[in-house]
């Protein structure tokens, strides 16, 4: 049966302006940008194909919002508009080239910043003196929130060396990720409505109609475009060293090119490193750099046609949960496990996210059946973040046994976790032999997750020493294994006997001990021998080992099983010992050294051996005790966290010059 457009058109807006007021007046949106983008999208092409039913209050032809009531109004000078949305590469080499057909040259500079997830926000000085803040709201008027906006730290009240008069400086203002976790958790804990997102939860700081509760949350600002007035700037990057002249903070992430394939290699380079920035980024902004080009250029009905932006695929989504299963881990923790209906998120499509503890599912309140908003960021396993609608019925509960082995769960008081603490239990053999084998471990070549399953199912394999007495014909009887797959994995595992002790006891699976501690207890105690007799005085002597740490390795080389298990590895011929490391000079002696940034030329790995080969300890994390930081391009936290203790800081290239190096000699 054919659709009638004019219905279709007008039941796209009026789900549109529902879904507007959500995410603009009310900060609870119910879709992911991606899954609105899809719906906005439909509309404006069916109005493209249906020009006769075209209309001015169409959402594809205003700013998505509405001043709220609870504010004064403010009339903005210009309009606040929104930007278009690109999701893919033809899309904005489509928009340079009309770009270029407008200015009738191909040879334009653009300047490329992230996109910071935030609240847009007018800031309106007149001679030099912050009298107005408005929000948004529709593009024409916004809410007067000078109010609360006057409790955002780092937004200047007056600006020294401003010019006479009117100028309006618009911005964004955000919460960084982890003051987003920590204001989540005061809000649970009271009982009150846990935001989605660091855009969410700056719009709700901002709505409050207390100024003191505004105050109490930390929000921050980054100045991005020039509303009204007169500057001495005909560029935006002009603008830009304005706004830091003032004391505004831009966007740490920048790039000034005229070559549309580089800002679409910066694009996919940058997708990885974003998640490294201390705020959420959902993709960057392009705009033509002149001042002058951007008035040739114009702008639509909502949008200017001088910048656009280059979105990543929406990292968050909504959907239904439909089940939730239990995953037991390598160390018998029970994980509970959302089945959701799939949905494609952050590039790919989810079926599955983690509840992390039942804990968690109290705090969300979560049945089956609800729906939801999940997020997945880089390789991070999804989780679910907010219940949107409470539809389910069916509680979740604690299983009462093991889904492995069938035996009676243990719950630990103290923690309030639930595990199964029998050692034979299939999931969690399988879990320790998979960790055992993985490549920061003993790296044993082929011996993935179905070859550990099946080596398990099929009882070839119970514990660390049987890996060693596989034979051919085990591997033969495999699926999928030929004669010389068979030999690639004894020869995987013959080669993992000799891996240092560091990575043996990675391997080993104790409690607290990642790789970084695993290689700490190795080169201070150089033999197995010396680690399984040091005490937990001798342990917690060492630095960067703690109280947990020692007492979970004193209490793991206590253990019979173990020591019957590490006895089996010894005849079996595994190295026992950790090789000294070569000093090349003892210039950095003494000193502990963090590393922060993206390094040129050289891994932050590599840094840090190279920083160990001259005498220092390294460390993933910034304290008074800290004896300098190395901050390269793109530092984040770790930069500020040096800044505000007065750690002493060097760029790489210092830090090359100080170790008497003008390369890596990696």
């Amino acid at each position: 049966m054919s659709v009638n457009p004019a219905e279709e058109i007008a039941n796209l807006r009026k789900e549109i302006e529902y879904h507007n007021h959500l995410y603009y007046d009310l900060d609870n949106p119910v879709l992911s940008d991606t899954q609105y983008d899809e719906l906005y999208k439909k509309l404006k092409d069916l109005e493209a194909q249906y020009p006769q039913f075209a209309s001015a209050d169409s959402p594809t032809q205003k700013v998505g919002g509405m001043a709220s009531s609870s504010f004064a109004p403010v009339v903005h000078a210009t309009p606040m508009m929104s930007l278009d949305n690109s999701y893919n590469a033809d899309e904005v080499r489509a928009w340079h080239e009309r770009c270029a057909k407008i200015l009738s040259s191909d040879s334009f500079e653009m300047i490329l910043e992230a996109k910071i997830d935030g609240v847009s926000c007018s800031l309106t000085y007149i001679n030099g003196i912050l009298t107005t803040a408005a929000s948004r709201g529709d593009g024409k008027t916004g809410e007067d929130i000078t109010a609360n906006v006057l409790t955002v730290q780092d937004i200047p009240h007056r600006l020294t060396g401003a010019p006479e008069g009117l100028m309006e400086i618009r911005g964004e203002i955000y919460l960084d990720k982890k003051d987003l976790a920590a204001l989540n958790e005061k809000q649970a804990a009271n009982n009150q409505i846990i935001f989605a997102n660091t855009r969410n939860a700056a719009a709700g700081s901002l709505r409050q109609k207390d100024p003191a509760i505004t105050k109490q949350r930390p929000l921050k600002f980054f100045a991005h475009s020039f509303g009204s007035g007169a500057i001495a700037a005909d560029s935006f990057q002009g603008f830009i060293d304005l706004c830091q002249k003032w004391g505004f903070h831009v966007s740490p992430v920048r790039l000034r090119t005229g070559s549309i394939a580089e800002i679409i290699r910066f694009y996919n380079d940058f997708n990885d490193k974003r998640h490294d920035l201390p705020f959420d980024a959902d993709g960057l902004v392009i705009k033509v750099n002149s001042f002058a080009q951007q008035q040739i250029l114009g702008v639509t009905a909502k949008s200017p046609r001088w910048a656009i932006a280059f979105k990543y695929p929406a990292e968050q989504a909504t959907t239904t949960v439909n089940n939730v299963i239990f995953s037991v881990g390598r160390s018998g923790v029970i994980t509970p496990v959302a089945q959701v209906q799939p949905v494609a998120c952050a590039g790919v499509t989810i079926s599955n996210a983690t509840l992390h503890n039942f804990d968690e599912i109290k705090r969300l309140g979560l049945r089956v059946g609800d729906k939801i908003i999940l997020e997945r960021a880089g390789e991070v396993i999804p989780k679910i973040i907010k219940v949107v609608e409470h539809l389910g019925t069916q509680d979740i509960v604690p299983p009462a046994q093991c889904p492995s082995c069938g035996r009676p769960v243990y719950k630990a008081e103290e923690e309030g976790g639930y595990y199964c603490i029998h050692p034979s239990c299939p999931a969690q053999i399988k879990g320790r032999i998979l960790h055992y084998a993985s490549r920061g471990a003993m790296d044993i070549d082929g011996m993935g997750e179905a070859v550990v399953d099946e080596l398990v199912d099929r009882q070839f394999v119970t514990n660390f020493s049987d890996l060693y007495n596989l034979t051919f014909f085990h591997l033969l009887s495999l699926e999928n294994f030929k004669e010389k797959k068979s030999q690639n994995l004894l020869d995987g595992l013959e080669a993992s006997k000799k891996r240092p002790l560091s990575r043996l006891l990675f391997a080993l699976g104790i409690a607290f001990v990642g790789a970084k501690t695993a290689e700490v207890l190795a080169d201070h105690f150089h033999t197995l021998d010396n680690l399984m007799k040091a005490t937990t005085q001798d342990l917690q002597a060492i630095p960067d080992v703690g109280a947990a740490v020692s007492q979970s390795v004193y209490d793991f080389f206590h253990d019979p099983a173990v020591l019957q298990q590490i006895e089996q590895l010894r005849q079996i011929g595994l190295n026992f010992t950790q090789p000294q490391k070569q000093i090349s000079s003892r210039v950095l002696e003494g000193k502990t050294v963090v590393f922060t940034g993206e390094m040129e030329g050289f891994t932050r790995t590599q840094a840090e051996q190279l920083a160990r080969q001259h005498g220092a300890k390294t460390s993933g994390s910034v304290s008074a005790k800290t004896s300098f930081v190395v901050a390269a391009k793109a530092a984040g936290s770790k930069l500020k966290k040096a800044q505000e203790l007065g750690v002493q800081i060097l760029t790489p290239q210092e830090f090359l010059k100080l170790i008497g190096e003008d390369k890596p000699s990696l």
